[in-house]
């Protein structure tokens, strides 16, 4: 390939040597790992033996995950849709509104355990009458599960001995690199999923003198149950390989989804064979090329091989010329937002080794600056394509995977998505808006079959092909709203718009029309709404009688808290667009109308405002303090009394313990931390969380300590985290180094993160040694902002002069007023 053409498939203008190729153009363009202070990728320097080790790329719907084995490697193929089907229909929604209005009349009476089971017990009635016997023996409709696609082996010959063996994932070109050195020379295997070519592309390489001598074969991932696929078909031709699956039978009756993939197998040098259509025999290739396409099936038997052959055969058959293209727009996403958080590149060479320091305690700066390259890496790979990311992303090798792999809005979902507006990745914000609306319909019929009501109810749990309530028993009022709020926080951070008329306000209208009529349901409690049923995710409140505390009570404080988010975001969105005029005043009579927090004997914030119900501190969710994240309602400035309270609340949680050591648990309450401006627990939680085997080789999560549970919830929030120790901000306020540990991180610098109000925060720089922080904002409109620090500093001036006099103190407000012209960046520098 011409170096020139390179360039202009990638649009860059790096000069380089002539004699550069287009691997160093790459490099030249997205960075080498050696050269770069914030982390491109990740090493592995040992051979995995569990599939949660496997190194992963995608391209937003399609997925893989790379075992990298020298000899007999495994690729795990996935797709975002890949789900079992559980129903052949869509499910309706229970019929509870007579149900719920007599459980209201049992909860009066102050016996929520009884209520429940009433309602439950209604549900057990509707489930027999709809399925019969069927519904005795557990045949209902249930969740979809997600499971992986197919698996694709790739034996090579062995000649003794691997050394000098590595598998990294490049961060900045989406590329899975496994190498080795045998007694014939350096061997190279190269993956990577196309944004631009929506291919699987993989090229195997000999060394020079030496052959490709390999098989490839497609099969079935093992451990599906019986129902989960109906048929299979595999075929190995001499210049192909193809999968078709076609999904199973519930009820007796067939579902039509299902998927296929078409691979086209190139050969340069050497001979390919099918052998008895069990697998393709490779030999004497000096390279060979593997380009594959998955596509999910709406109806299995409309499936069209050739249509497949015919898109892979125009694309190039050249390795670095698919890879160029993707690469550009790849790597332009990833190095959006970087930080380098003063580590020794050295220290973060081999991931078994930077893992194994940081359980003792060390090495910090490498591990946390790679789990924020890690994270939003998987968050371009995994949540930019078909669906939102679910809990473990569009990853994984179980057709059984723990709470059936799917979405989960009390908390999990809610992470994933949190790094996605402030670091700058609108491509995720659009895939999951567009999931929510998709959902739109079935949550307008849960909000009327349940209630009675208007407007949107989610589920707790679901799938991904219909939001239909399963878990009518626990009742989630709480979910639309807080999904809601990452569409207004985006448009906080962008000022776009036109994204906030036509995603954000209909949205919230739904949510308001849902509290409109649902907050009428109760009868009030000292002149204001009551919600019931509520409930405070998995968290029972003490109460006498003991029998009668259960999840679902009145006035859970995370949902008080969700309702009073949404009215506000909705009158202010409105008020920004200068629409709804007529309706902004019953908005606002209905926030007036909503129960005050309540600060318990502890001086704690209360995790339910109702009376009778006390708290329980020793819990892993702490969604009572929504109020301080995500919404911005309670601050030190506008709200100190409640602001206190929320820390008391915190401190409580933490020295009653926090139950089962969830990572997720750690993120929440490090958003927490961030927001209470609490550098010591920010510090605490990020030093326990490094010191517990949450973390694969691959830099991919787990969901507890140790390697039982793949879940990407904390690969995807650990960049928002970090972000937000570093900076916080609302509209006309930008605090840099809000909760930042100096003991841990006495230098970094973090680039490209949004500020709300449309400020760009195109460089933080901080080192507490040279008693220095320096900032450079950028506004694409004319404004005035406050800027303070987290950290003390006692003077704040212009790397240009000229600009000086954009700066004014503001000693009422702890920081300096600066005049951001527009479309200019300021750099400012402040001495501690």
């Amino acid at each position: 390939m011409d170096r020139r053409e390179f360039l202009k498939l990638t649009g860059s203008t790096v000069l380089l040597s002539a004699a550069a190729g287009p691997a160093q153009v790459i490099r030249g363009i997205l960075g080498d790992s050696n050269a770069m202070t914030s982390p491109t990728r990740v090493i592995s320097r040992t051979a995995p033996v569990r599939w949660e080790d496997a190194m992963i790329s995608g391209n937003g719907s399609t997925g893989i995950m790379v075992m990298g084995l020298p000899v007999d490697d495994l690729v795990i193929v996935n797709h975002a849709k890949c789900w079992t089907v559980s129903s052949e229909f869509r499910p309706l929604a229970p019929d509870l509104r007579e149900a719920w209005k007599k459980a209201r009349k049992i909860a009066q009476q102050g016996r929520y355990r009884d209520a429940d089971s009433y309602v439950a017990g209604e549900v057990r009635r509707i489930v027999r009458e709809n399925y019969g016997d069927k519904a005795m023996k557990g045949i209902r409709p249930w969740y979809d599960r997600t499971h992986p696609a197919f698996h694709m082996h790739v034996a090579t010959e062995s000649a003794g001995t691997c050394d000098r063996y590595r598998r990294e994932t490049n961060f900045a070109t989406g590329e899975v690199t496994v190498s080795w050195t045998d007694i014939r020379g350096d061997w190279v295997r190269r993956t990577f999923v196309s944004r631009t070519h929506d291919a699987i592309v993989m090229e195997l390489t000999a060394p020079v003198g030496a052959a490709v001598n390999a098989s490839l074969r497609l099969t079935e991932a093992p451990g599906k149950m019986d129902d989960d696929i109906g048929s299979v078909t595999i075929d190995h031709g001499d210049a192909e390989m193809y999968f078709h699956a076609a999904y199973g039978r519930t009820m007796g009756k067939p579902k039509p989804e299902g998927y296929h993939a078409l691979a086209r197998v190139i050969v340069t040098g050497g001979k390919a064979r099918a052998r008895a259509d069990e697998r393709l025999d490779i030999s004497g290739a000096k390279r060979v090329l593997v380009l594959m396409r998955l596509e999910y099936l709406d109806d299995a038997g409309a499936a069209d091989r050739k249509a497949l052959r015919k898109a892979l055969a125009e694309l190039p058959d050249d390795y670095d010329k698919l890879l160029a293209p993707h690469a550009a727009v790849h790597g332009e996403m990833f190095s959006r937002v970087t930080l380098d958080l003063g580590g020794d590149p050295e220290n973060a060479l081999c991931s078994e080794a930077l893992l194994a320091q940081t359980a003792k305690g060390k090495s910090l700066p490498e591990f946390f600056a790679l789990m924020h390259a890690a994270g939003r890496y998987a968050l371009i790979c995994g949540a930019t394509g078909d669906l939102a990311p679910s809990l473990m992303g569009i990853w994984g090798n179980d057709w059984t995977p723990p709470w059936d792999g799917r979405y989960t809005f009390d908390a999990n979902l809610n992470l994933a998505i949190s790094a996605a507006a402030q670091g700058n990745l609108p491509e995720a914000i659009n895939t999951y808006t567009a999931f929510l609306e998709r959902n739109l319909d079935d949550w307008r019929d849960n909000a009327r079959k349940l209630y009675g009501c208007r407007g949107v109810v989610t589920d707790l749990c679901q799938g991904w092909r219909h939001g239909t309530v399963l878990m009518a028993t626990y009742p989630w009022t709480g979910g639309a709203g807080w999904l809601a709020s990452y569409l207004y926080d985006h448009y906080l951070l962008t000022q776009d718009r036109e994204f906030l008329a036509k995603h954000v306000v209909p949205l919230l209208k739904e949510v308001a029309d849902f509290y409109e009529d649902f907050l009428k349901l109760y009868p009030e409690h000292d002149g204001r709404a009551v919600f019931y049923p509520s409930i405070s995710p998995e968290n029972v409140p003490t109460m006498t009688p003991e029998d009668q505390a259960i999840e679902v009570v009145p006035n859970a404080t995370g949902e008080i808290a969700i309702c009073r988010e949404a009215l506000t975001n909705l009158i202010a969105g409105c008020g920004d667009l200068s629409i709804e005029k007529e309706n902004i005043p019953r908005w606002k009579a209905l926030l007036a109308k909503l129960p005050d927090y309540v600060i318990n004997s502890d001086g704690a914030l209360a995790e339910w405002a109702y009376p009778g119900l006390g708290d329980t501190y020793k819990h892993r969710h702490c969604s009572h303090l929504y109020g301080i994240w995500p919404s911005l309602e309670i601050s030190p400035e506008r709200t100190p009394k409640l602001f206190k309270a929320a820390r008391v609340a915190m401190e409580k949680r933490l020295d009653a313990g926090l139950g089962n050591k969830a990572a997720h648990g750690f993120m929440h309450i490090s958003f927490v931390a961030a927001r209470l401006k609490n550098a010591g627990l920010m510090g605490r939680m990020l030093s326990d969380f490094s010191k517990l085997p949450f973390v694969n080789t691959s830099f991919i999560t787990c969901h507890n300590p140790g390697p039982q549970i793949y879940n990407l919830d904390t690969t995807f929030a650990m960049p928002a985290v970090l972000m937000e120790m570093l900076v916080f901000s609302e509209p006309g306020l930008v605090e840099v180094l809000p909760a930042l540990p100096v003991e841990k991180f006495r230098r970094g610098t973090l680039r490209g993160v949004l500020a709300r109000g449309g400020v760009v925060v195109e460089e933080l720089h901080w080192n507490v040694a040279q008693g220095r922080v320096n900032v450079t904002l950028r506004s694409e409109k004319p404004q005035s902002v406050t800027l303070r620090s987290g950290v003390r500093v006692r003077f704040l001036h212009a790397e240009n002069p000229d600009e000086q006099k954009l700066t004014t103190r503001q000693a009422d407000r702890g920081g300096w007023r600066i005049d951001l012209p527009a479309a200019k960046s300021i750099s400012l520098r402040m001495n501690m």
